[in-house]
């Protein structure tokens, strides 16, 4: 096992324990590494790194890949001072699409073919029809809203409490 290849399962291993599920970043550092070490390197540098970043997917997908490799890279500076820390500004970040604000007669016809569902004497249609009202209302994420619980309502105070947010804050 390579010098680079310990100290990425090291970094990760901290990672993980600080508490990051860290597994995208850890699958992308893992290739990275195989990477470097396929090409006979013993450290990163500048010109491997940016190699590997642009080598594979699409231009939106290489600041991912960099922030990972930037990050990795600067723990290492303080083991090995040879490692080069790219740029953050090497490649344009990914432009963000333009979020889109459904009408309100597009919010009915969801909600109108979840009361059709069949079978007619069944919650099922309600349950939907629930759901997909309260994510166009509260501008929940599916997961959000799946994952509510009872105890999360609180309808003395009007408050809904969102526990398995994207990132893990409590709202």
């Amino acid at each position: 096992m390579s010098r680079l290849r310990t100290a990425f399962e090291r970094y990760i291993g901290m990672r993980q324990g600080l508490g990051y599920k860290y597994d995208g970043p850890a699958k992308r550092l893992s290739e990275f590494v195989a990477f470097i070490e396929a090409r006979g390197a013993e450290t990163i540098t500048n010109d491997l790194a940016m190699e590997w970043v642009t080598s594979m997917g699409r231009q939106a997908s290489w600041s991912i890949r960099l922030a990972d490799v930037r990050c990795f890279a600067q723990h290492l500076t303080h083991f090995d001072p040879l490692t080069e820390v790219p740029p953050s500004d090497a490649v344009a970040p990914a432009p963000r699409t333009k979020p889109y604000i459904y009408s309100e007669i597009e919010i009915q016809a969801p909600l109108a073919a979840a009361l059709s569902l069949p079978p007619a004497n069944a919650l099922r249609r309600w349950t939907y029809h629930c759901l997909f009202g309260l994510i166009a209302l509260a501008g929940l994420r599916h997961s959000e809203a799946l994952s509510l619980l009872r105890a999360d309502v609180d309808l003395d105070q009007g408050v809904l409490t969102i526990r398995e947010t994207k990132f893990g804050r409590r709202c």
